[in-house]
């Protein structure tokens, strides 16, 4: 009975929405922002936007060059696991050459992630970041 009791006391109440008068309100919509044309770009702007554009174009350059470097590495690594000339190695021997051969893919991963980094975090991106400053930092605000 209580159940029968709660449905019936909310049924009587109303939402604050019902009681809002919609007689007198109209449609509206947005006012359109202005845009005008863009202004073409000085030569000093031209210059930095293709100029950052190169730079862009010689860091993705540059890392599709590590990236061969480092598949060459890898085939070249599980070539040498492979060849085993008429199984004529034996197990220390093997072993050996495993060792080596971890070693020297150890130091060659190691030099040309390090030569990455170096080229990368030190000279690409921080050029990158100049000229980038100065495209965005040049822009003319006409509103403003």
């Amino acid at each position: 009975m209580t159940g029968n009791a709660q449905d019936s006391d909310q049924n009587h109440t109303q939402s604050p929405w019902q009681n809002l008068d919609l007689s007198s309100a109209q449609d509206s919509s947005p006012m359109e922002a202005p845009v005008s044309d863009p202004e073409p770009l000085t030569g000093k702007e031209k210059a930095g936007v293709n100029l950052t554009w190169g730079i862009i174009a010689v860091l993705i350059g540059f890392l599709l060059i590590i990236l061969s470097i480092f598949v060459w590495g890898e085939i070249r690594f599980f070539n040498a696991i492979t060849a085993n000339p008429n199984n004529t190695l034996t197990a220390e021997q093997m072993q050996a050459k495993l060792e080596l051969l971890a070693t020297q893919r150890a130091t060659f991963r190691a030099f040309w992630f390090d030569t990455l980094q170096l080229i990368i975090l030190n000279v690409l991106f921080p050029t990158l970041t100049a000229l980038l400053g100065y495209v965005f930092g040049t822009s003319r605000n006409n509103g403003a």
